[in-house]
């Protein structure tokens, strides 16, 4: 029996199988490439959040009925690990008038920041107001908020919207503001208070003007003040439903301060 034998490559592999087998690793570091980049760990130098979250940084009232004054609200909370504390809060106008209970807030605490505006002192029409709240958290920072309403013709107007009373003498100075009521209705000052003894305030006379509507006056009085500027607030209590609060701003400015010798200050 003649017995065939078989080629001597015959049980080796293949060459172009070693060739695959070399390639692999770098197919597979292509695939990883192809994937996208690897994730890196977080770096620990990155800036920290602002340590104040304001639950909403735009208050929309939309249109409002006629009133002295309208209110938005802004909640916030520390969410920093330390104290935060608010160092300013400037408004877009003279017209707001913000308020904060206090200027340090501890970690997890919450507040409620008011921003009001004073109507009669505005045109009607929508308006758009700012005001930005300065904080230090660690580092200085701002947050701004904005409020949004659509203001009605009033009826009630406040003139002047603003007292500016430059007084450089010791002598008092007196200055009305003049409220007046338009369309139908009657308005009676049920007393008036300010908010700095630099300045007082008591009730005037009452009367009609040539369009038949009503004013009532108050007298503002300034005497002799210290040095520099200073904002008082005149606060005005009516018997009008709609208008039970009236403030109205004074800037009253004193004289200057000037170095006499010796290094003594005085007034002129």
């Amino acid at each position: 029996m003649q017995i065939r034998s078989q080629p001597p490559d015959a049980h080796r592999t293949p060459h172009w199988t070693w060739c695959l087998a070399a390639l692999l690793p770098v197919l597979a570091s292509l695939g990883f490439d192809a994937a996208g980049p690897r994730p890196r760990a977080v770096s620990s130098d990155e800036t920290p959040r602002p340590g104040l979250a304001f639950d909403q940084y735009l208050v929309n009232l939309g249109p409002v009925a006629p009133a002295a004054e309208h209110r938005a609200f802004f909640a916030f909370t520390n969410t920093s690990s330390h104290p935060v504390t608010v160092t300013a809060l400037k408004p877009s106008c003279g017209c707001l008038d913000p308020k904060l209970a206090k200027a340090t807030w501890q970690p997890g605490e919450r507040a409620v920041f008011s921003l009001k505006v004073l109507a009669t002192r505005e045109e009607p029409g929508p308006k758009e107001y700012f005001c930005t709240v300065h904080y230090d958290d660690g580092q200085p920072r701002e947050a701004r908020l904005s409020l949004k309403v659509t203001l009605p013709v009033q009826k009630l107007i406040v003139q002047p919207r603003a007292l500016i009373v430059y007084q450089f003498t010791p002598d008092p100075v007196t200055r009305p503001i003049t409220l007046t009521r338009h369309r139908t209705g009657r308005l009676t000052i049920l007393n008036v208070t300010t908010s700095s003894p630099l300045v007082a305030a008591h009730i005037g006379k009452q009367t009609i003007n040539d369009s038949g509507h009503r004013q009532s006056e108050v007298l503002v009085t300034i005497g002799k003040v210290p040095p520099g500027r200073h904002q008082v607030w005149v606060n005005i209590e009516t018997d009008d439903p709609e208008y039970r609060q009236v403030r109205v701003p004074v800037m009253v400015q004193g004289p200057k301060q000037t170095a006499g010798k010796g290094g003594t200050t005085r007034q002129r």
